[in-house]
């Protein structure tokens, strides 16, 4: 009776461990394309972010006189990121910035709340906040958006959640919806926007995977000239190396900017080819 018992006992445990084992790499990387990811970096690792955004693909900017906007670059940006614990990360970067917002600093500090299990748990949930910071020289001109009247004024921040499943082994679905306030903005402008976006991936091999990604804001005024931000991309991992090769009418790489900002329009050409590359380190 007593071997019966501790029998069924370890079965009921192993088949419990079992159905709460985590589900892990929803995507590859802290990103999807521009959009955060549910992913947080282990503990002491640190990642490096390089990306770049070109020029107008086609339009009245684009074309053989820019050859497809690579002529121009419509913002870079480098990043360091790094887990404090497994799930905890932070990050910090410097990008060109795209418009008046120029010469911009970023950070963020991302919390995973609940993680998607085998059985029990059907989603990831997850906590992004972030802001962007523009240390641009003060314009005289006190109707210029860089005129900037107090240190403040040059501030914006984003708050998020991000509801993620993972279905199988190929496709990832990831919901975000948040908060976006800019300090200081033009006169026909709101300072503060709430947006809904949603991101896929879809692998097909062990290392290549196609992404998409959508963000759509609420409460604009009708003066603003303002497009969602819409992009495409092609994922390639290779061991501790990321390369993500996208198509975007957004010209930002941050988050603070494309998503109030973006005005590029897909339908009229306003579209670039851009990449990030990203390379882990254990510490």
């Amino acid at each position: 009776m007593i071997k019966r018992l501790s029998i069924t006992l370890f079965v009921l445990t192993t088949w419990y461990g079992f159905g709460q084992d985590k589900v892990t790499e929803a995507f590859a990387g802290t990103r999807v394309i521009n959009n955060h990811s549910n992913e947080t970096l282990p503990k002491n690792t640190l990642e490096f972010i390089i990306g770049h955004k070109f020029g107008d693909i086609a339009g009245a900017t684009g074309g053989v006189d820019n050859f497809f906007g690579f002529d121009n670059i419509a913002d870079v940006r480098f990043a360091f990121e790094y887990g404090i614990i497994d799930n905890l990360d932070i990050g910090i970067g410097r990008s060109k910035g795209v418009g008046a917002r120029t010469q911009m600093l970023d950070g963020y500090a991302k919390y995973s709340i609940l993680q998607q299990k085998t059985s029990g748990m059907p989603i990831s949930l997850t906590f992004v906040s972030s802001f962007a910071f523009s240390y641009v020289k003060q314009s005289h001109d006190s109707t210029a958006l860089a005129s900037y009247p107090t240190f403040w004024n040059r501030m914006i921040f984003t708050n998020q959640l991000l509801v993620t499943r993972k279905f199988g082994n190929r496709f990832t679905w990831q919901v975000n919806f948040g908060y976006n306030h800019r300090n200081y903005v033009k006169y026909d402008q709101i300072n503060g926007v709430y947006f809904v976006g949603t991101s896929g991936r879809l692998r097909f091999t062990k290392n290549i995977a196609l992404l998409a990604e959508y963000n759509y804001t609420f409460n604009r005024l009708p003066t603003e000239n303002h497009q969602d931000p819409l992009s495409f991309g092609i994922e390639i991992t290779t061991g501790g190396h990321i390369f993500a090769l996208h198509f975007s009418n957004a010209k930002s790489l941050n988050e603070n900017l494309f998503i109030p900002e973006t005005t590029s329009n897909w339908g009229k050409g306003q579209w670039r080819f851009g990449f990030t590359f990203n390379r882990r380190f254990k510490l």
